[in-house]
């Protein structure tokens, strides 16, 4: 199975409905998968925590809610997915501290249109939550083919739409890329990323507004 794409639903765009439906409808454009959707938690995270709940329960619980609700989002627009976490299958692991990702076992899903993979992994039986540049990080050198696509902050990305490709090195991008375009979990990330929009996106791989950073 070929993956030439890792689409990373960052924790600020999970709660964005807008942006979802418009994500989702340019998968559905998209046909047979070439990809594979991942996600963590969102801010439903901090309202579980002040009702009580530990963080790292609360960042299971709330990322296992979003992959029902990112599945149902997904049919209502008619697109066949798979919601799976990493720690199902034991497609992600953590074994001496590393992220072991089980490519059979992903290898194994390849009758699904879509997979929408969680950061939940299995840690010797147990579930634990892995930071989502990590998560993204362990799936790119796992598949060193596919290409990380994150999704501007900036909603006035979405409308200016241009067929210039603009190249960014991690160590000298400017304060208003940092503060305005890129998800906050990814400011220090430093593996190469392309930056789409959630409409553009419906053109992989010729997305026409695409900034990257290596």
């Amino acid at each position: 199975m070929s993956i030439n794409f890792i689409a990373v639903l960052d924790h600020q765009h999970l709660e964005n409905t807008i942006f979802l439906t418009s994500f989702a409808k340019s998968l559905s454009n998209l046909g047979d998968r070439k990809g594979i959707i991942i996600h963590g938690d969102s801010p439903y995270t901090d309202r579980l925590i002040q009702t009580g709940i530990m963080r790292e329960d609360a960042q299971i619980r709330a990322t296992k809610d979003l992959n029902k609700r990112l599945i149902g989002l997904f049919a209502d627009q008619g697109i066949p997915t798979i919601g799976i976490h990493g720690f199902q299958k034991e497609i992600v692991s953590i074994q001496n501290d590393e992220i072991v990702i089980n490519k059979k076992k992903i290898k194994s899903l390849h009758h699904v249109p879509n997979l929408l993979l969680s950061c939940l992994a299995d840690a010797n039986g147990s579930q634990r939550y892995i930071s989502l540049p990590r998560f993204s990080a362990a799936l790119s050198n796992a598949y060193q083919d596919a290409e990380i696509l994150l999704f501007s902050m900036n909603e006035k990305d979405e409308i200016l739409i241009n067929d210039e490709q603009e190249i960014l090195e991690w160590d000298a991008i400017s304060e208003q890329i940092e503060n305005e375009t890129l998800p906050g979990e990814f400011k220090s990330f430093g593996k190469r990323v392309k930056i789409t929009t959630a409409t553009d996106f419906a053109n992989w791989p010729n997305l026409k507004k695409c900034t990257v950073i290596q």
